[in-house]
């Protein structure tokens, strides 16, 4: 079987329908397709359609709660905390970004939190909600216990995904980082896995904390659907160890969301600041531009064709992809959402991959 390319909006109603079928309500299961595909769209293929597996099982499990009652539990002018009631993370998050954004429109700044949260999805999708606005954002969540705290060899710790986001220029385009405090997200493992290819070493201990650069030491008995035993390498070491620290302090401890566990309960917290409360926006903009040459045209290494701005290569990507109007599957991914249709009974016993894509 070989990867299948299909256009935005296919992908789009199939990540839709999909949630749907799992019980998700369509106004939710709209939201959610809308961040999976925007992680395909970057170029984040391991946060995009390949999840819905994941968030299947988490519905099936009890670990999400597919039709929960997102409310405001606590709120002044410029903050506002939420309980997600366990619901589906690529579903309910947006919701609090949205209230932040809503706030710095009105106060200059938006600060949101969340409890009772699931996994999210990729954090970019949520600062750059802010920078649609013109407004700078910042998104964190916890996740589920991946890393080992320096010294140590057993995985108390979430990998801290979080993201900075900022309006571009006039000319330039926006700067945004989105990133985990691990070395790698612990999604890019199990694309590993799914490739059957080797990792390079400083992504992973195994269950002893020895490095290794077989992905299936992550898991126990090397079964990559059992328990993860292994941990993820926090950046950098102890920095990364001392950043993870502080995304569970501000997304979790802050805002009662859990710390790492089984992922169920994670907390968020969604920044949204208005520039133009600062300073005249158009100033800001020509800084920007400024700014973006001066790094863009900065002495090069030996070796080296051009420098990027911190998420400048997604964003090129992004424009690509938009300007094809495409997104490709691959061939796991292809099997596991014909198996989802069968499950739900979207399609009957026996279904081909080719049935499923015929539905679209």
């Amino acid at each position: 079987m070989e990867e299948r390319i299909v256009s935005i909006e296919t992908a789009r109603k199939i990540a839709e329908d999909s949630l749907m079928s799992f019980g998700i309500e369509k106004d939710a299961a709209v939201r959610g397709a809308d961040v999976l595909i925007a992680s395909d769209i970057r170029g984040v293929g391991s946060h995009g359609l390949p999840r819905l597996i994941m968030y299947e099982r988490d519905i099936v499990n009890g670990t999400v709660n597919a039709k929960p009652n997102v409310r405001i539990v606590n709120e002044t002018a410029s903050t506002a905390n939420f309980d997600c009631d366990y619901g589906c993370g690529i579903t309910v998050a947006p919701l609090v970004m949205e209230k932040a954004v809503e706030m710095a429109k009105k106060t200059g700044i938006g600060l949101a939190g969340a409890k009772n949260g699931n996994h999210f999805g990729i954090a970019g999708y949520y600062s750059l909600m802010a920078v649609k606005e013109n407004l700078a954002g910042y998104a964190a969540s916890g996740s589920v216990q991946l890393i080992a705290p320096t010294g140590g060899a057993e995985a108390v710790l979430g990998n801290g995904p979080n993201s900075w986001a900022f309006p571009g220029g006039k000319i330039s385009p926006g700067i945004m980082y989105d990133m985990a405090c691990s070395t790698v997200a612990g999604g890019k493992i199990e694309m590993a896995v799914r490739a059957q290819k080797d990792i390079p070493v400083g992504w992973i201990q195994d269950g002893d904390g020895n490095d290794t650069t077989n992905p299936l030491d992550f898991f126990e008995d090397r079964n990559p659907k059992g328990k993860i035993t292994g941990t993820l390498s926090p950046l950098g070491g102890v920095k990364g160890y001392c950043l993870t620290v502080a995304m569970e302090m501000i997304s979790a401890v802050m805002t009662g969301g859990a710390t790492g566990g089984t992922g169920r309960g994670l907390g968020y917290f969604m920044l949204a600041i208005d520039i133009d409360k600062f300073r005249p926006f158009e100033e800001y903009q020509e800084d920007v531009d400024a700014y973006y040459q001066k790094i863009k045209n900065s002495k090069k290494r030996p070796g080296v064709d051009e420098i990027f701005l911190p998420g400048e290569i997604e964003h090129n990507y992004t424009v690509q992809r938009l300007k094809d109007g495409i997104v490709p599957i691959n061939p796991v991914v292809q099997q596991d959402l014909t198996n989802l249709a069968i499950k739900y009974k979207r399609l009957p016993e026996g279904a081909s991959v080719d049935d499923f894509f015929a539905m679209y």
